[in-house]
């Protein structure tokens, strides 16, 4: 049954037709499972689709997945952790303070603001950035000079 999983998880996956969101995240999460090398891909499914999602408790959990799962994404064999986890974060934050959990929402700024790379947003190297380059970014600039006040 898991291999017949993975099959169709592949093939959505190698699909050349735009997937919804939800599609792409159940294809990775179904990856994930055998091969953890797909974490980033997950986590990148997973931050669309919260953006999409209207839920916000489903936005909140998704977000927490995402930055659970960008954790676990190894810096030496994945060059885009920081930013997907920067990015996860900032979607945790943005629904943590949404659902009034203010002091879990500070302390996910308090780690993007640690985290963040002076450079992260003017690589264009980055599919995270790329894709996410017409989205508001994180203010963390701003964050880092509010917490230096």
């Amino acid at each position: 049954m898991l291999i017949e999983a993975e099959l169709i998880a592949r093939t959505i996956v190698l699909s050349s037709t735009k997937l919804p969101e939800a599609t792409e995240v159940w294809a990775y999460r179904t990856l994930v499972a055998g091969y953890p090398g797909y974490r980033s891909r997950l986590v990148d499914a997973l931050i669309r689709l919260e953006r999409v999602t209207v839920d916000p408790v489903d936005k909140l959990r998704m977000s927490q997945e995402a930055v659970a799962t960008a954790r676990l994404i190894d810096p030496v064999q994945d060059h885009t952790a920081a930013e997907l986890l920067i990015w996860a974060l900032d979607a945790l934050q943005r629904n943590l303070y949404a659902a009034g959990r203010t002091a879990e929402g500070l302390a996910a700024r308090q780690e993007t603001i640690a985290r963040h790379p002076a450079d992260l947003h003017r690589r264009r190297a980055c599919s995270v950035t790329d894709c996410y380059a017409d989205k508001v970014l994180p203010p963390v600039e701003e964050w880092i000079a509010e917490s230096a006040s």
